[in-house]
Order: C-alpha cells, then sequence, then structure tokens
C-alpha cells in the first residue's frame, strides 16, 4: 500500500487509482477502481507528482502507520482531516 497525499485533507492509496485527468487548470479530477471519484482544487501536474512519489507528497512513516489503521477496510482515505503533527 502507497498512501500519498494529495491535499491538505486527501490521502489516497495510489495502487488504488484508475484514472487521473484534468479538469481545467486548477482542477484534477481522480477516479478509484471502485468508481469513486474525487476533484481535488490543484493542477493535474501537482496531482501526478504525488501518485508518481514526489517528495513533496510522500506520507512519513508516522502518518503512515496511522493512515494504515484507519483505513484497512476501505483500501483507502477519501478526505479524513487530521491534525498537523
Amino acid at each position: 500500500m502507497k498512501m500519498v497525499k494529495i491535499t491538505e485533507d486527501l490521502y489516497l492509496n495510489s495502487d488504488f487509482i484508475k484514472y487521473v485527468e484534468a479538469d481545467g487548470e486548477e482542477s484534477t479530477i481522480i477516479t478509484m477502481v471502485s468508481g469513486e471519484v474525487f476533484g481535488p482544487n490543484i493542477p493535474i501536474k501537482k496531482a501526478l507528482d504525488a501518485i508518481c512519489g514526489s517528495e513533496e507528497h510522500l506520507v512519513n512513516d508516522a502518518s503512515m502507520n496511522i493512515l494504515k489503521a484507519e483505513s484497512i477496510n476501505s483500501g483507502h482515505l477519501n478526505q479524513q482531516k487530521y491534525p498537523s503533527r
């Protein structure tokens, strides 16, 4: 499982991402294999950097353990908010 931080409150398991599409210059549509669709207000380049493993978007080990524990049944997190650590 590779959790990536797409936005401040959106973490996804990149293994379950099916499509990433631009929706204008400052918006992106992310479709999961389950059919769920997310529309973060970020440019597609930033979304792709997150999914492909840009250092800026990687989730650190401590956060990853929390995310794994909370997403064990769903396979991904959608719009979960976490306080700054």
